[in-house]
């Protein structure tokens, strides 16, 4: 073995060292973990739009923290434009999604959903110029341009069901993390 890889295998070995975490953390993640996914389980919009409000106030105060300091330092419009102007932007925002959590939710789906069928349209073009060429890749590739198709118009005509099944699947994943962090850390 030449020196440089035994450095860099002592380098690794002292790096996983610092980054090893105690039992009684894993345990802690894994439950927290698992209780979090049992509350989005239980109400996945309660908990979605919990996120949200709490993202709104969290912008609301930097908001203020990046505003309110451009204002002191003189005229916000000539000394610190960038951040007066973000400032105004999160500080508007951050409230908009602390009052109207729900209203940002179906706006945000909505516009998911818009992205995803204009990718679809988008597939479904692209697919003809696949098929022209006799390439293998029309059918599939049309296939796919109709799904995502079908789906953007679902998800903007029912964004909260939308938002719901997206929540259901972060619970079964926090669920299953979580299981996982409480089995290892049961097994140290």
């Amino acid at each position: 073995m030449s020196i440089t890889l035994i450095r860099r295998l002592e380098g690794a070995f002292v790096m996983a060292q610092k980054f090893t975490r105690s039992k009684a953390v894993i345990l802690l993640t894994g439950i927290v973990m698992v209780v979090l996914g049992i509350e989005v389980l239980i109400n996945p919009i309660g908990a979605l739009e919990t996120i949200v409000r709490i993202m709104g106030w969290v912008l609301v105060a930097y908001g203020l923290i990046t505003a309110v300091p451009a204002v002191m330092r003189g005229n916000p419009l000539q000394d610190a434009t960038a951040d007066f102007g973000l400032g105004v932007i999160a500080f508007v925002a951050g409230l908009l999604m602390g009052i109207a959590p729900g209203f940002v939710m179906r706006f945000v789906w909505t516009l998911i959903g818009i992205i995803i069928l204009i990718t679809g349209v988008l597939d479904v073009m692209e697919a003809g110029s696949f098929r022209r060429v006799g390439s293998p890749l029309g059918i599939p590739a049309t296939t796919s341009g109709v799904v995502s198709i079908i789906l953007g118009i679902i998800v903007i005509l029912v964004p909260l069901a939308s938002a719901t099944l997206g929540m259901l699947v972060a619970a079964a994943a926090l669920l299953i993390d979580g299981i996982t962090e409480i089995i290892f850390a049961l097994g140290m």
